[in-house]
């Protein structure tokens, strides 16, 4: 049966030459200890760079151990977000073109995701449109922006074009509310990225963001993090306060329909729970590999759900092939 992984992270060498050189003098570099390299980046946790992160013959070699068929390719927190205006354009210059080259070599099994350097937001609309010229597949952001929300009114220009160009939009956590609360025990991955994705999602809703773009689509990481469960609490809000209902009219959980739910909760029931909320239609294989946090057998964890098969094939497959307009290609080129 054909999977596709819409929620995987990788960093091509164009990308990690360009931090090794230019990276230093703002606090993102590559060192290496105890034998292996590591990865820094501003307001990110290091980086080991195993080879599933950087060698494509690793990661075409996983895909297989995991019975995926095809992965789409992103960066990861903390995107370019922490760099000068100019080397964040360098950098998602350097990881788009990194990626289109390995998806053009493996037309069968990669897609690229385009990264942006939204903090300066007219140059990562170019770059979003020199993105689509390389057959990038969609785009890939945070929820914050040096700490704004991407609904803010500067961000607007970014959902119209994704809306003009046909992409859709990944959304990954990266900041979190109470940092002070959550420094410890990893929680700040564990509890702050659920809750930082769904207020972005809710954000976005408020803000009228898909009154105003009806076809656009946003992908959420991690199941949406806590967005499926607040659903009711949300529209109940939405019924009981003005103030909730000044950009829309109606209730919080029609807008559905506009986001995507990758598969990655780690448990058979919530995955469970995700798909009778949602929707079938509305889920979509995902891993976060090969972070220490990524589902490791994501696509048995759907089999055991034992969906019909409709919808099974659906899930692992279907739905990512038409969001990102991927037909099922062979894999055309060897070593």
């Amino acid at each position: 049966m054909d999977t596709v992984d819409v929620h995987s992270h990788f960093f091509p060498q164009p990308f990690l030459r360009l931090i090794r050189s230019h990276g230093g003098p703002h606090g993102a570099s590559i060192e290496r200890r105890d034998g292996v390299e590591w990865l820094t980046m501003p307001g990110h946790p290091p980086v080991p760079l195993a080879p599933l992160f950087v060698d494509v013959d690793a990661r075409r070699a996983s895909l297989a151990q995991a019975g995926i068929t095809a992965q789409a390719l992103s960066l990861s927190p903390p995107m370019v977000y922490w760099a000068p205006p100019d080397l964040g354009v360098a950098l998602a210059r350097a990881f788009n073109d990194g990626i289109a080259e390995m998806a053009q070599s493996y037309p069968g099994q990669f897609v690229g995701l385009a990264t942006l350097p939204l903090q300066d937001v007219p140059a990562a609309l170019r770059e979003m449109e020199r993105a689509a010229a390389l057959q990038m597949r969609g785009v890939y952001v945070a929820t914050t922006v040096r700490g704004r929300y991407l609904d803010a009114p500067e961000f607007a220009p970014l959902w119209e074009l994704a809306v003009a160009l046909d992409l859709p939009v990944f959304v990954h956590p990266q900041t979190h509310l109470g940092a002070d609360v959550l420094a410890h025990c990893h929680l700040f991955n564990t509890v702050g990225f659920p809750v930082e994705t769904a207020v972005l999602a809710a954000r976005l809703i408020y803000a009228g963001t898909f009154d105003r773009h009806p076809s656009l689509r946003v992908v959420l990481a991690h199941a949406g993090g806590v967005l499926p469960m607040l659903l009711g609490r949300l529209d109940h809000a939405h019924r009981q306060r003005a103030e909730c209902r000044q950009a829309i009219q109606a209730p919080p959980s029609t807008y559905l329909r506009h986001f995507y739910f990758d598969t990655v909760t780690h448990d058979d029931v919530t995955l469970r729970f995700l798909v009778q909320r949602v929707g079938t239609q509305q889920v979509v294989l995902g891993s976060d590999a090969p972070y220490d946090m990524a589902d490791e057998g994501p696509v048995e964890r759907v089999r055991r759900l034992r969906l019909r098969p409709e919808a099974t094939a659906s899930i692992l497959g279907g739905t990512a092939r038409r969001l990102l307009h991927w037909e099922l290609k062979p894999v055309v080129k060897e070593g």
